[in-house]
């Protein structure tokens, strides 16, 4: 419990910091973009110059919309949907990627009564985008992610993501969630999702868990209240 109240400490505090920078840097990356698209569409000899500019500028946009994100204050639009009904669209938008061609992943969806929760439908798809796209990234493209819907309780839904890759070093599950942190190579991660994840879930009044070792496999559980309204 007092890890759960630092971590949220440390998250809220963070999100005012980062609305702030993120708004002071948009505008003038918003510029350095816009003039080098310009110069893009005139021949010269600076094309592959002007085309890495554009590359990293992508970027910064890109870890900028991720600190907005992080920092916006649960605002979103609510309703009642199907749990299941988000999984499946999620398993079934990344089983066309590329990425996946070499993996086995199964859905394992609970039949008894509808999984409704109140909540956002798209903020809840995006923690499992990111949640399958890092199991993908923990198998190396070629192994099993095994995705499970429980409901455990009458008033608490369970979702859960498992893969068979390298797992996460013990030293590391403690600091998963926290913003910025990624065992990714630069350039390839912005340490952000699992942030923006775990915000999103604690805003949706559930909680998210880790369990892994090194060589084993890692397996996410997110819990979320069911609503009171189901049948």
């Amino acid at each position: 419990m007092e890890r759960q109240i630092a971590q949220a400490d440390k998250l809220a505090a963070l999100g005012e910091l980062s609305a702030g920078v993120a708004h002071e840097i948009n505008n003038p990356l918003g510029i350095i973009l816009g003039y080098t698209q310009l110069l893009l569409k005139q021949e010269s000899d600076d094309q592959d110059d002007l085309r890495i500019i554009e590359k990293h500028v992508k970027n910064c946009k890109t870890v900028v919309s991720d600190l907005l994100f992080f920092s916006r204050k649960g605002s979103s639009e609510m309703s009642i949907g199907d749990i299941n009904k988000v999984v499946d669209g999620v398993v079934k938008f990344l089983s066309n990627h590329s990425d996946f061609s070499n993996i086995e992943m199964s859905l394992n969806p609970y039949t008894g009564d509808r999984l409704n929760i109140l909540g956002n439908e798209q903020e809840l798809a995006q923690v499992m985008v990111n949640l399958v796209i890092n199991a993908c990234h923990a198998v190396d493209g070629k192994g099993n992610i095994d995705i499970t819907t429980q409901k455990t309780e009458p008033d608490k839904i369970l979702i859960m993501v498992k893969d068979n890759g390298k797992g996460i070093d013990k030293k590391n599950l403690t600091r998963i969630f926290d913003p910025f942190f990624t065992t990714k190579p630069v350039g390839q991660g912005t340490g952000l999702g699992l942030s923006v994840g775990y915000g999103i879930i604690k805003r949706h009044q559930g909680d998210i868990r880790v369990k892994s070792s090194r060589g084993k496999g890692t397996l996410f559980t997110i819990s979320l209240p069911a609503d009171s309204t189901m049948t």
